[in-house]
């Protein structure tokens, strides 16, 4: 029967089952509700639940009026209340239910009579107390029952943990009989890989005991030898006997251990290196009775040390450079030394791909190198001819008898020179090119064993290394001295610096471009090429070199004798922790960017309108700032065609110029009116001594002007418009820059000239043109009759048409408004006609101007079409005919007067022919005549 307190939790759980909303009521609670008011909470609740469920069963039966016996439900409700929530709650259920009784259940309900109550009572209070004693009885054998089972299991424990003692120690004992068993295995085994032997020695005695390897290490049969003193000194090799026997002998007389090297000669006649070293074991009177000590085989040990002394040495030799040829046979030597009995030999793959060339075997008969040479390499060409072409390493055992030696003279040749064995690897570049072979040969058949096939592969990559590294120096020589080449013929200056910026190489442009000898420069340190204000720029430019690679940037360059060059610097990283920089001289490029940049500042001038004499000033100083110490001079030529006249100088003396204006031209007028009068370029180096400054020398001296380069300038027509001047206070000639100069600033000047010249008379032009306009009342337009824009009227179109010019052309709707009324419909047909057929036009009309006044136009119209044929507009004229007009009409009228008087005298003269009295006719008409002539 399980306990009461795990019944509890049951029937709690049962609760919880039954009334969710406990449940939930519960843990909606706080979480500080503590565990024994919950656990309460559950007796109580069951009592209260068990009662209810009595009650609620009376009053069922009841309702049926059915007999119910609620006594007797009351016990098990109390029964079950003690049993499952203790005692406190089943007595608290036993007087619950009799409350309950008291009041809901004896008839009549609330007046029973107390015996009934009593007895109730009694029962109820009576099971519980039965049932909380047997529960308690039942808690308690249950108790003694587990206090006896843990006794059992206590025994029972410290039966199994001695037992478990036991095994354990006879456990361990076989352990460590295995152990040591397996350690004394594993010494000899270690012994065995690592050569050393183990051994002890009696000093009084001279017994010796020496284990396995010890033995092995010796050359000696452990069954077969007994160990002694005397046989170990036997076995010493002679040279090093007597060292053997003071070392010991000094070890035991220090009482000193020992760690000392030397050889052994074993019967077959090989040589050993060993280490012995020893411990001495001493007695109680402080003496070294007994040594005991290890012995190691170091043999590989100082093979591998004289190899890594060799491979040493090699890298020495590859690193100062010595010929390739030397450093190989040097390697064929090192391993021979390392294997006894062994030849080595290095051959190298020739370019056509075929045969192998012998570069390296100090030991190999010559004649065989030879023989090596003429067979080319292929599936089975011997072992260096099959590994050269296999790209793979070929191991033959026997030259004799292995098929890859069937070429018959070949394998005859070996054997003659007494070759039995040969082991070949293909040197391979980084690339997996195959470069040549080294192989090793042997004078007996055997096969290479694993410390060989180590030996030849760090062979082969030393010979790799070298023969890479010889060719990669001879490619770098080629480079350099096609670097050298480049650099030597490149028109840009070519510097290479270090890390300090200092020069280490310059290139023939690089020495002109500074004005230093090569020596001077080599060492010098790049900074000395900077102006003093900009030096700080360098290490900056290096640190951005650092991160970027390369990178371009202008700067200004120092020359030895102090002249500034504007130069261009191309800056890349090189390997070594070396800079390239490549410096162009773009002087020339600066000058014409800046005449380029002066000449769109003069053609702007000449845009906007500026004066001639603002224009040629402008000239001349841009000519100032190109070229240093010069004064530039522009004179026009006079109209008359005779005469100079001053149009630009800004910086020539004022009283220079005010003498030389409205000079005239000549053979010897000075250099500007012999270059115009002339037509072509005067170079007078020196004022004071050439004859064409004869007349105006002590003028230009006076002025300290020693030089004039005077070129004419002309026309499109080819007609000398005036003349450019570069004057100097020294004696010189010009350079090709400078000519380059001059030609540039003479077309400018030419352009600026025949444009200002152009305009004069266009503006005289012009002016005569509307002159004649206006004294011929003609005016000029053009009209777009595809917008209706009049896009031009002249001065006297307004006048003859009567608007404003200030109000600026019509629109021809407007315009057309202005015609009378009777010739507009006429007008608009005519024009209509003549925009569709782009035909001219003629016409007269009559227009009214603003004062009411009526004027006869006479218009012509002319279209005018683009490149392309396509129409663009109309151009023509309208002239004032107002005054022919009334003329015209004047002359009619006076014709008509005097076509009547001629019919009146023709019919006088027909009446006078037929009158009979002539005179007094003729007297009539005269006295009439005279009558109208004086009306």
């Amino acid at each position: 029967m399980k306990s009461s307190s795990r019944a509890f939790d049951t029937s709690a759980n049962a609760l919880e089952t039954i009334d969710p909303r406990s449940s939930r009521s519960r843990s909606a609670r706080s979480p500080s509700f503590s565990r024994s008011a919950k656990s309460a909470v559950l007796r109580y609740g069951l009592a209260f639940l068990t009662v209810a469920i009595a009650l609620g069963l009376k009053l069922a039966f009841q309702h049926f009026r059915a007999p119910f016996p609620y006594t007797t439900c009351s016990m098990f409700a109390v029964a079950i209340t003690v049993w499952y929530a203790g005692a406190g709650a089943g007595f608290f259920a036993a007087a619950l239910s009799s409350v309950v009784a008291w009041y809901f259940v004896f008839e009549p309900v609330g007046s029973a009579s107390p015996t009934y109550v009593v007895n109730h009572a009694v029962a109820v209070f009576l099971i519980a107390w039965i049932c909380a004693s047997r529960r308690r009885t039942e808690r308690l054998l249950i108790q003694a029952r587990s206090e006896l089972e843990g006794k059992v299991e206590e025994r029972t424990a410290k039966l199994s943990r001695t037992n478990e003692e036991l095994q354990t120690e006879i456990f361990d004992r076989k352990n460590a009989q295995e152990n040591l068993r397996r350690s004394e295995a594993f010494l000899a085994e270690g012994q065995r890989i690592s050569h050393t032997g183990s051994w002890s020695w009696n000093v009084s005695s001279g017994k010796v005991t020496w284990s396995a390897e010890h033995f092995r290490i010796f050359g000696f049969d452990p069954e077969k030898t007994e160990p002694s003193f005397q046989l170990f000194l036997e076995t010493v090799h002679p040279e090093d006997r007597s060292f053997i026997e003071r070392s010991l002998d000094q070890a035991v007389r220090a009482r000193s251990g020992f760690d000392i090297e030397f050889r052994i000669a074993l019967a077959d006649g090989s040589i050993k290196h060993v280490q012995g070293v020893g411990r001495p074991d001493l007695s109680a009177s402080g003496e070294a009775d007994r040594y005991t000590g290890t012995t190691v085989d170091i043999s590989e040990r100082k093979r591998g040390e004289a190899l890594f002394a060799g491979e040493k040495r090699l890298l020495e030799m590859m690193a100062t450079g010595v010929a390739l040829n030397e450093i190989l046979n040097s390697l064929c030597a090192i391993i021979e030394d390392y294997g006894t009995g062994t030849l080595a030999s290095v051959l190298l793959l020739r370019p056509d791909g075929i045969h192998l060339g012998s570069v390296a075997g100090p030991s190999l008969p010559k004649g065989w190198r030879q023989e090596m040479e003429k067979l080319p390499i292929g599936p089975c060409a011997g072992s260096c001819g099959t590994a050269a072409y296999r790209g793979s390493p070929v191991i033959v055992s026997d030259i004799a008898s292995d098929p890859l030696w069937e070429v018959p003279e070949h394998r005859a040749a070996a054997l003659s020179h007494g070759l039995r064995a040969s082991w070949s690897n293909p040197i391979l570049s980084s690339d997996g090119k195959v470069l040549g072979t080294f192989c090793i040969y042997s004078r007996e058949t055997r096969s290479p064993s694993a410390q060989d096939l180590g030996v030849m592969e760090k062979a082969t990559h030393l010979a790799r290394v070298a023969i890479e590294r010889d060719r990669a120096e001879a490619a770098v020589r080629t480079s350099e001295e096609k670097y050298r080449d480049l650099i030597n013929a490149s028109p840009d200056a070519i510097c290479v610096i270090d890390a300090d910026a200092r020069c280490v190489l310059v290139n023939p442009a690089g020495v002109k471009l500074a004005g230093r000898p090569e020596d001077e420069l080599i060492g010098s340190s790049i900074a000395d090429t900077y102006l003093p204000e900009e030096r700080q720029l360098l290490a900056n430019r290096l640190e951005k070199l650092k991160t970027q690679g390369s990178f371009r940037f202008e700067r200004k360059f120092l020359r030895k004798n102090g002249d500034v060059i504007p130069v261009e610097v191309s800056l890349s990283t090189l390997r070594g922790r070396y800079y390239q920089a490549i410096i162009r001289d773009i002087s020339q490029r600066k000058r014409r960017e800046a005449l380029l940049a002066g000449e769109n500042r003069i053609l702007e001038m000449l845009a906007k309108g500026d004066s001639l004499p603002d224009i040629l000033d402008n000239l001349c100083l841009m000519v100032e700032e190109q070229s240093t110490g010069v004064l530039a001079s522009i004179l026009l030529m006079d109209p008359n065609g005779k005469q100079l006249r001053h149009g630009g100088a800004p910086n020539l003396p004022k009283t220079y110029t005010e003498a030389i204006d409205g000079a005239f031209i000549g053979r010897s007028v000075g250099s500007c009116g012999t270059a115009a009068y002339r037509a072509e370029q005067v170079i007078v180096s020196d004022i004071a001594t050439d004859p064409l400054w004869a007349d105006f020398r002590d003028l230009a001296l006076a002025h300290s002007l020693r030089a004039c380069w005077s070129t004419p300038i002309f026309s499109a027509e080819g007609k000398v418009i005036g003349t450019f001047a570069m004057y100097y206070r020294e004696p010189r000639s010009p350079s090709a820059l400078e000519q380059d100069t001059i030609k540039h600033i003479t077309h400018l000047a030419g352009i600026a000239i025949q444009r200002k010249l152009a305009e004069a008379a266009r503006r005289e032009s012009e002016a005569y043109l509307a002159e004649a306009q206006r004294l011929s009342h003609t005016g000029s337009w053009a009209w777009a009759p595809a917008t209706g824009e009049i896009r031009y009227w002249s001065d006297e179109t307004y006048r003859v048409l009567g608007f404003d010019p200030e109000a600026g052309p019509p629109r021809f709707e407007k315009f057309f408004g202005r015609l009378c009324p009777e010739d507009q419909d006429r007008v608009r047909e005519l024009f209509g006609k003549a925009i569709a057929e782009r035909e001219d036009f003629e016409t007269d009309y009559r227009i009214v101007h603003p004062n009411g006044e009526v004027k006869d136009i006479h218009a012509v119209g002319h279209p005018v079409s683009d490149e392309a044929g396509h129409f663009i507009e109309f151009v023509g004229t309208v002239i004032d005919i107002t005054e022919s007009k009334r003329s015209e009409e004047a002359l009619r009228a006076s014709e008509q007067v005097a076509r009547g008087q001629v019919d009146a005298l023709a019919r006088s003269l027909d009446v006078l022919a037929t009158a009979p009295d002539p005179e007094r006719f003729i007297g009539q008409m005269l006295s009439t005549i005279g009558r109208l002539l004086n009306a």
